[in-house]
């Protein structure tokens, strides 16, 4: 099939829009090309590939659903809306809209069960599940020789940054995320990385902490800590046979098994006796991370959660899950209109 992909960052170096969408699909056989989130761009691209699907992750600056609705009618293209929801990663998609999403787009995607329960009474033909996951290959090229310590993934909010400066006394400690440079921490801090340097991280720590998201994300998506799914940096740090440590709730399980392939906690006081208990079991994190990454390579990559999205529209041969593994996608860039 011949997609068209458009959204926010479309011209990042590290777009979602490449590891998430653009790369899996073309490991799928599809025709990918992605244009500028601006009326004249998706125009364009309408008019010039005739694709059957345009993607569409909603954010600010995008045209509006209406707009969108109008341009694919008339190229009668299938209009797909792609919210990610929260992401430390890049920007995050409003779900308070899905109401109208639902009613403008032919199919409309959401990144969690407890969002698909809330908005099925609109009709479940238009709505479907596309729940985060990894495309290996984008994180299997950067691996690290050996392990110490530990990382920190989460911007620095209040509740966030009092937890780090309770770690601050521990060796290796790495923390990602925004707002943290300008704090007096003894702590080494990365601002938001490209994936493969992410991955690189990820392999070298013994396990990654996965914080809340700060409250202007939760505000953004309408949901508390406890109703959110995973991030994204669970996800790519079990590829690399890295463990996780997030907060206990219900997204978890469906998931990963607790304490078998992810380490939980019920609260961020829970972290400062629990970390150095963890680093000190090396043999058990390294039996959770390999349980993790048979896990996450086996259900949980985008391939597979695009091709369940369009099996009514396409016969795909069958990839086998060594074989999805192991490939190594292609580094050419995405073709672009603005």
């Amino acid at each position: 099939m011949r997609i068209l992909i458009t959204g926010y960052g479309v011209d990042a170096t590290d777009s979602p829009l490449r590891s998430q969408i653009a790369d899996p699909l073309r490991f799928l056989g599809h025709e990918v090309v992605a244009v500028a989130p601006t009326e004249a761009a998706i125009r364009w691209g309408l008019d010039r590939y005739s694709p059957e699907i345009l993607v569409v992750v909603p954010s600010a600056g995008v045209p509006d659903r209406s707009k969108v609705r109008s341009l694919t009618a008339e190229s009668g293209t299938v209009a797909l809306c792609l919210h990610t929801g929260p992401s430390l990663i890049g920007v995050p998609t409003d779900l308070g809209e899905l109401a109208d999403d639902i009613r403008e787009y032919d199919l409309v995607t959401v990144p969690d069960r407890q969002t698909l329960e809330d908005y099925a009474v609109l009709g479940t033909f238009r709505l479907s599940l596309m729940e985060p996951a990894v495309h290996p290959p984008a994180v299997l090229e950067s691996v690290s020789s050996d392990r110490k310590g530990f990382m920190v993934v989460g911007d620095a909010d209040p509740e966030n940054v009092d937890v780090v400066m309770g770690l601050d006394h521990l060796d290796d400690v790495v923390v990602m995320g925004r707002g943290w440079a300008e704090l007096p921490l003894n702590v080494s801090v990365v601002d938001p990385l490209p994936l493969p340097d992410r991955g690189t991280l990820f392999a070298g720590a013994s396990f990654v902490v996965e914080l809340p998201p700060p409250l202007m994300h939760q505000s953004a998506v309408g949901r508390s800590p406890y109703e959110l799914g995973l991030s994204s940096a669970t996800y790519e740090a079990a590829v690399v046979g890295t463990p996780s440590v997030v907060q206990e709730r219900p997204a978890v399980s469906q998931v990963f098994s607790p304490n078998t392939e992810i380490i939980t906690y019920k609260s961020l006081n829970d972290l400062r006796q629990l970390l150095p208990v963890l680093l000190a079991d090396v043999a058990e994190l390294e039996k959770v991370g390999e349980a993790a990454w048979s896990r996450v390579t086996a259900e949980h990559t985008w391939s597979r959660r695009w091709r369940a999205l369009l099996e009514t529209w396409v016969v795909d041969p069958e990839v086998g899950i060594d074989e999805e593994v192991r490939y190594l996608g292609r580094s050419d860039a995405l073709t672009r209109a603005s």
